[in-house]
């Protein structure tokens, strides 16, 4: 039925809690340092403690700030009131279900002309009601600390994930709908917006088997609830290696050259006579790195690389009910199935894109490879080899990190000032660095606010406003930068809350945060975005107890931000096409933009500065790190194209086959096929997380990637602080967010029209792309 409910982490960003301003938060008034918000500490805690001693005193009416039995009153997770506990979340929960069934109620027996005009409004509420606890379950479950929270968040989701099913094959609902968008008399008074959602709408419950012979939709709720359930299963287990060591004989470790300072650091068995090499962590790395045993460096990396048999079998599981979901639809495979209205089209055109893509990579991965050739054949001894072949052949995934060390890169990195980059990147500085570009291109700027208790997940969580210099404030973004214990390691966006009009008559505002456009006067819901990191303290920064960020940290900085700029600046009516609710191929092209300005020498140079001098970062170190961080670049994106292929392989027709099907044996046979930096050891593809948060679209990274390389050329290029042309950018992408064919933004931001209908022209064109 509804788009909005067919939830995915990364294809649709959560839209979770609705949430009221509260005026204690919101200070305003209130202009706090970025950079020591992030930075420092005990400013942090300091401004903290200030502003809840003025707003306790305010809320009991006493002047004297100083007085100390005044207590802020407590609220609840990103102030919804509810959120306080984890039976709140059930209370929550609970209430949103009675709500939702009563709409549904309404809008099956309201036969008025008055209802039906209001239908697609009210189907697109009903679907806000719904992602306010899906998805808010989505972050908690990622992102809590605490495991009473994480529970009941289980188990909201798995309740509300069911209902949402049976309503995506409700025949009366469905046919309704069809109803109003044939009769012209009705369409001729909805607006645009009103009649994409509607035919989006209908698109999902047709995919649902709305249509198809009795007995589907009940198989069809059934399998959607597996995929769910084994899905979220196979992502809990991605980070487990196979085993927490590797024995590697004592003998062998101890004449291979590695310093003892870092032998020292393993554990050996009972007798002695093995190392426990850990499969996790720095000292793997290390060893990676470090170990000139070809074989030793084999068997740790493959170890490290995967994963128990068991997760194997929950991938195959999964590919397999996918694959039969769409089978019961009708359609030859899910690749096929979620292509399906898709910028992409199907799985002919991904093959297609994909292999056009490695064909133009693979020869410049072969030739950063053969300097790492050159360095193996060196050290062994060997014959240098000449054709593409003898070098793809001689260099292992294993050898990457050992000979990468040998590199010309690195021998000049000794003629430099023995100096860390990261110095110049702090957490605060790269903050105020996003800041100041935002104001720079969009008129945006990021300001700190204290946040009022039981506010935030963590007393680390910074609350930032987005302030628009036209319209005030437009959104809120909780920032969870820094490691902790029980954290997850891997980067993520959620869209919290989505930016929307109200709707008419929406009353109950208690759980609903409501901003207002100062240019306009409308009042629409705020967005609200978490963005979760686990950024490690430096060693170098210990006493000043400032994060420092590598290069590769910048990205990931910028990359998260591109995702939340485009929730705070898309400007829809209805929260079914909001922001980044858009084609799942078209989501991460903002975010991969911001990562052509982290990368920018012009950009990186205005933000940084040292942690304890604030000197600029000097150019030469800046520009021989980023060489050596895009050395090998190439090798990269043809390591995104394999992925892209496994991930259509797995979901293609070939799981429906009668005859028994081997992943990992799939897995291995694309390795060796596709040759570089081969991996025919391990069972790693059980590890890739993304083939069930990206089924079948993970080229989505790729193909954004090449549209971004695009965008980048034509319009930050020659000046990456451009005011003129960031508008043209917010303007044909960023606020339109899923209401629009995203050919036609494109085709606007690159001001060739002849794009707009996305034919396999316009794949081709966007195919083209020397630097991705």
């Amino acid at each position: 039925m509804l788009r909005s409910l067919t939830v995915s982490r990364v294809s649709r960003s959560p839209f979770v809690g609705r949430i009221r301003l509260l005026a204690s938060s919101s200070r305003l008034g209130a202009h706090y340092d970025v950079r020591k918000v992030f930075d420092n500490p005990r400013y942090w805690r300091e401004i903290n403690s200030e502003a809840y001693r003025l707003e306790s005193s305010k809320s009991k009416g006493i002047i004297s700030r100083f007085t100390e039995s005044s207590v802020l009153p407590e609220t609840g997770l990103f102030q919804n009131p509810y959120l306080k506990s984890s039976q709140g979340l059930r209370q929550f929960s609970m209430r949103t279900l009675e709500e939702a069934q009563t709409l549904v109620d309404n809008m099956r027996t309201d036969h008025t002309r008055e209802g039906y005009l209001s239908y697609i409004q009210r189907l697109d509420r009903l679907s806000d009601l719904l992602c306010r606890v899906i998805d808010l379950c989505e972050f908690v479950r990622a992102s809590h600390p605490d495991p009473h929270f994480v529970q009941a968040a289980q188990l909201c989701h798995e309740e509300m994930f069911e209902f949402m099913n049976i309503l995506n094959t409700d025949k009366t609902l469905c046919e309704i709908l069809k109803s109003i968008l044939n009769d012209r008399a009705l369409t001729a008074e909805l607006s645009k917006e009103e009649i994409r959602v509607g035919n989006i709408l209908l698109e999902d419950f047709e995919k649902s088997g709305i249509d198809m012979e009795p007995g589907v939709a009940e198989q069809f709720i059934s399998l959607s609830q597996q995929i769910s359930l084994i899905g979220q299963d196979f992502i809990s287990n991605t980070d487990f290696a196979k085993s927490s060591h590797v024995r590697v004989p004592c003998k062998d470790l101890d004449k291979s050259g590695l310093s003892k300072l870092l032998l020292d650091q393993l554990s050996r068995d009972s007798r002695g006579m093995y190392y426990k090499v850990p499969t996790h962590g720095y000292i793997a790395y290390s060893i990676l790195r470090s170990c000139p045993d070809e074989n030793i460096r084999k068997k740790i990396w493959t170890s490290m690389h995967s994963c128990p048999d068991h997760q194997i079998v929950r991938l195959k599981q999964l590919a397999k009910i996918r694959g039969y979901l769409a089978y019961i639809m009708g359609i030859k495979s899910y690749s096929e199935y979620q292509l399906e209205g898709k910028m992409a089209k199907s799985p002919a055109y991904v093959r297609g894109f994909v292999q056009s893509l490695v064909e133009a990579t693979k020869p410049l991965a072969t030739q950063e490879l053969r300097h790492i050739a050159t360095f193996k054949s060196e050290h062994l001894k060997l014959k240098t080899p000449e054709s593409d072949a003898d070098v793809l052949a001689l260099v292992r995934p294993w050898d990457r990190e050992f000979y990468s060390t040998w590199s010309a890169l690195q021998r000049q990195r000794k003629s430099v000032e023995d100096e860390q980059i990261s110095c110049y990147f702090s957490v605060g500085t790269v903050m105020q660095g996003l800041s100041d570009l935002f104001q720079s291109i969009y008129g945006i700027t990021l300001e700190p606010v204290v946040a009022v208790p039981g506010e935030t997940w963590s007393p680390e969580v910074r609350r930032i406003n987005v302030i628009s210099d036209t319209e005030g404030l437009i959104g809120v973004v909780y920032c969870d930068l820094f490691e902790r214990h029980g954290k997850t390691t891997n980067p993520a966006h959620f869209t919290v809350c989505c930016s929307r009009q109200i709707y008419p008559g929406e009353t109950d505002l208690s759980t609903i945060q409501v901003g207002q456009l100062s240019s306009t006067g409308e009042k629409f819901q705020l967005p609200v975005i978490s963005l979760v990191c686990s950024f490690l303290q430096s060693s170098q920064a210990c006493e000043q107890d400032v994060c420092l960020l590598q290069l590769s940290d910048v990205d990931t900085l910028f990359h998260e931000m591109g995702h939340a700029m485009h929730s705070m600046l898309g400007r829809t009516s209805l929260q079914n096409i909001s922001g980044t609710r858009c084609a799942t191929d078209f989501v991460e092209l903002p975010s991969i933009l911001m990562e052509h300005f982290s990368r920018d020498p012009r950009v990186l140079s205005k933000i940084g500065r040292h942690y304890i001098t604030n000197k600029p970062v000097p150019i030469d170190l800046l520009k021989l790190n980023q060489a050596q961080s895009g050395h090998l670049q190439h090798t990269e994106t043809f390591s995104q194209a394999k992925m892209a292929m496994l991930d259509q392989e797995v979901h293609s027709s070939i799981m429906l086959s009668d005859e028994p099907v081997d992943i990992v044996e799939m897995y291995h046979n694309l390795e060796k096929e596709m040759a570089v930096l081969a991996d025919d050891q391990s069972n790693w593809c059980g590890r890739f997380g993304h083939l069930f948060g990206y089924g079948a679209s993970y080229y989505s990274y790729l193909f954004d990637r090449a549209i971004a390389s695009k965008v980048w050329a034509h319009l930050f290029a020659q000046d990456p602080f451009s005011r003129k042309n960031g508008e043209k950018f917010k303007g044909s992408i960023l606020k339109w967010g899923g209401s629009r064919d995203p050919w036609e933004c494109i085709a606007d931001a690159l001001d060739k029209p002849e794009l707009s209908n996305g034919d396999e022209n316009a794949m081709r064109f966007i195919g083209h792309t020397e630097d991705i």
